[in-house]
């Protein structure tokens, strides 16, 4: 049995899947299984629990489990849901759990970019948490990956939206940041390879796409794979950042955040992408990714 923390997600119902079609037993512990009715029609057994609670999380952890894969992760802070708490404190449980019930293998899920000295809470807190595991004694793997995109994410999909119904998509910035973004397949790939892959084992690494693209080339694609030439509108990031404060006041998810934009002003990218170096897995490109759900 492996158990996927944040199973129910957009990386989770994915790798959820992969390994299904590996014919390999997959538990998913979410704070709302009711919506993964998909998952459990596929095979995949449903958990009710939270990272933040112990108790909960040890009712899924249970003696049949071989590996623990951990997913969860946040994008934006709500009430009783914050960065540390979510990230650092759920990691900590995850692993005190492992340890507990005498599961040694653990695969985490942190983010390329993530580092003590980052301007954003996300990517500290993600640091924070990589330290714990590579300090649990675990058999360990921590993935890396650049802005994920697939069917039903949350970063193309909302640009292709936005250019369906608006006149010009305002770009926060300059929109030179740039990121390497990475097929959810391919990153549900290395996950489930790394359950077998003894040289994953005591590692971090990183997951990319095969292009560096900057924030402008990202629009310019989805326009090109949608049948749009958008016209951008590049707002200074002051602007950007008092217009997600208003928001964050107003909506409960709003679709940008203030710590969204920081991370947008730090460069995503990789020279060292483990799909290709340690599972041998081509990248497949973000416009080639995109018409199979745009189009």
């Amino acid at each position: 049995m492996i158990l996927l923390t944040g199973g129910t997600g957009f990386v989770g119902s994915s790798l959820a899947m992969e390994l299904l079609l590996e014919g390999r037993s997959v538990r998913c512990l979410s704070r709302r299984p009711e919506r993964a009715i998909a998952l459990k029609e596929a095979g995949c057994e449903l958990a009710r629990g939270d990272v933040t609670s112990i108790t909960t999380l040890l009712k899924a952890v249970t003696p049949d489990v071989e590996a623990v894969i951990h997913l969860v992760g946040i994008l934006n802070e709500e009430r009783g849901s914050t960065y540390r708490a979510v990230h650092v404190d759920g990691t900590r449980n995850v692993i005190d759990a492992c340890r507990g019930m005498g599961i040694a293998r653990l695969i985490h899920m942190s983010a390329l970019g993530a580092r003590a000295s980052s301007g954003s809470e996300y990517h500290r807190t993600k640091w924070e948490a990589e330290e714990l595991v590579r300090s649990s004694g675990l058999d360990y793997t921590i993935f890396r990956p650049s802005v994920i995109f697939g069917r039903g994410d949350h970063f193309t999909t909302i640009f292709a939206r936005a250019m369906r119904l608006l006149p010009a998509v305002f770009v926060p910035g300059d929109g030179r940041g740039r990121m390497q973004p990475v097929s959810v397949r391919d990153v549900s790939r290395a996950f489930a390879m790394s359950l077998a892959k003894k040289e994953a084992g005591g590692k971090s690494l990183d997951l990319a796409g095969p292009e560096a693209l900057t924030l402008d080339d990202v629009i310019d694609r989805i326009g090109a794979v949608i049948g749009r030439r958008p016209r951008k509108v590049h707002v200074p990031m002051r602007l950007m950042t008092l217009n997600a404060l208003v928001l964050e006041k107003l909506l409960p998810r709003p679709p940008v955040s203030r710590e969204a934009l920081k991370m947008l002003l730090e460069d995503n990218t990789t020279s060292l992408n483990a799909l290709v170096e340690v599972f041998g897995i081509a990248p497949e490109s973000l416009e080639t990714g995109m018409k199979a759900y745009l189009s």
